[in-house]
C-alpha cells in the first residue's frame, strides 16, 4: 500500500466528531484512510473487461508537432522512472472544498506521509514491518489494523487499457483503466485515471468519484524525492 490511495479518502465526516484525546485523533484520522472504502459503493466505474489494450488514438494540439508513442510503453518507462522512490501531494476535493490533504515521500517499500484533515494533522510511517501514527502534540504508536488502500502505482503496472487523450510539447496525457479492486476498491469494474507525463515522468495522477453528499476528486502530484533518506520503524 502507499500513500495516494490514502488520500482518496474523504474526510467529511471526522468533521462532525469530537476529538477528545491524542489517542482518538489518531483513531479518527486513520479512519480517514479507511474511509475510502465509503468511495466503493457509489464509485462510476467503467465497464471494461478483458485482456489489456493499448490505444493512441486521441486529442492532440494541432499547432504542435504530433510525436506517435506507444501510451503502454510511455506509461511503463514513466513507472520505471518512480521504482526507487517519489515525493508526492495528495489533495482530495469534494464539492470542490478541501477534504483531506496529505504530502509524504516514498522510499523503496515504505512511506511517510501527513494527513490533515479537518483542522487536524497526524504522522504516519508505513513499512513492511508495521504501521505507525503520530498526532502533531502525541507519541508514536503502532496501529495493529492494516491501511485499507492500495497503491494506484502498482495498479497500473498491470492495466486493463492505456490509451493516448492528449499530446502536448514534451507532454502526454494518458488514460489509464485499472482494476478497481486493485486500488482496494471492492466493486466490480475499472476505474478510469488520467495521468499526466512531462518529459517522460508521471507528474500528476488525478480521477473523479460520486461520494455520499456529492463529487469527489483525487489529484496526486509526483516530484522527485527530496529526502532519500532510508525509512524506518519510529520508537514507540
Amino acid at each position: 500500500m502507499t500513500m495516494t490511495t490514502t488520500m482518496a479518502a474523504s474526510a467529511t465526516g471526522i468533521a462532525t466528531d469530537v476529538m477528545a484525546t491524542d489517542a482518538r485523533l489518531v483513531r479518527l484520522l486513520f479512519g480517514a484512510a479507511a474511509l475510502a472504502v465509503s468511495l466503493t459503493t457509489t464509485l462510476a466505474c467503467s465497464d471494461d473487461s478483458g485482456s489489456p489494450s493499448s490505444s493512441a488514438v486521441g486529442t492532440t494540439d494541432p499547432a504542435l508537432p504530433v510525436v506517435v508513442q506507444d501510451p503502454a510503453a510511455a506509461l511503463q518507462h514513466g513507472l520505471d522512472q518512480l521504482a526507487a522512490g517519489y515525493h508526492m501531494v495528495a489533495t482530495v476535493t469534494v464539492n470542490g472544498a478541501v477534504s483531506l490533504r496529505a504530502e509524504g515521500d516514498r522510499v523503496g517499500t515504505s512511506s511517510r506521509l501527513e494527513i490533515t484533515s479537518a483542522g487536524a494533522t497526524v504522522s504516519y510511517v508505513i513499512t513492511p514491518e508495521g504501521n505507525y501514527a503520530k498526532p502533531t502534540d502525541g507519541d508514536w504508536e503502532q496501529l495493529d489494523v492494516t491501511p485499507a488502500t492500495s497503491d494506484p502505482i502498482d495498479a497500473m503496472r498491470a492495466p486493463v487499457a492505456v490509451t493516448t487523450v492528449g499530446t502536448t510539447a514534451g507532454g502526454l496525457q494518458l488514460k489509464v483503466t485499472v482494476n478497481a479492486v486493485a486500488l482496494g476498491i471492492q466493486v466490480d469494474g475499472n476505474v478510469d485515471l488520467n495521468v499526466t507525463l512531462v518529459d517522460g515522468l508521471i507528474t500528476t495522477i488525478t480521477y473523479d468519484a460520486a461520494v455520499q453528499g456529492g463529487q469527489a476528486n483525487v489529484t496526486t502530484v509526483i516530484t522527485a524525492l527530496a529526502d532519500a533518506t532510508p525509512i524506518t520503524a519510529p520508537d514507540v
